[in-house]
């Protein structure tokens, strides 16, 4: 089951759900790391609000072109730290145990 966390970006509320690592991994190997290396920020940017914002939908769906539309360049940025660090967050357990080994 995917993770889920409600942020809060310039006033607006963002529901955020996780991703697998090997989706997230093909997206920064599209993107960031390129075989060509020419590095695409604006694509990144918006499959990565797609793949992770779950609402308000027109922002699920319309990804960075609902920004750009808005006229708005600081919260897509924000967001995308928002949502790099959830991704980043380790999963804890329910019990608050430690999993894993040493």
């Amino acid at each position: 089951m995917a993770r889920t966390k409600n942020v809060t970006v310039n006033g607006v509320d963002f529901s955020l759900q996780s991703v697998t690592f090997s989706w997230y991994s093909n997206l920064t190997d599209l993107y960031v790391n390129p075989a060509n290396g020419r590095k695409n920020t604006a694509k990144y940017v918006d499959a990565l609000i797609k793949g992770c914002v779950t609402a308000p939908a027109e922002v699920a769906k319309g990804g960075l072109k609902y920004f750009d539309e808005q006229d708005d360049l600081a919260t897509p940025g924000e967001l995308v730290r928002e949502i790099e660090n959830f991704l980043s967050e380790r999963n804890r357990p329910k019990d608050g145990g430690e999993t894993g080994t040493k």
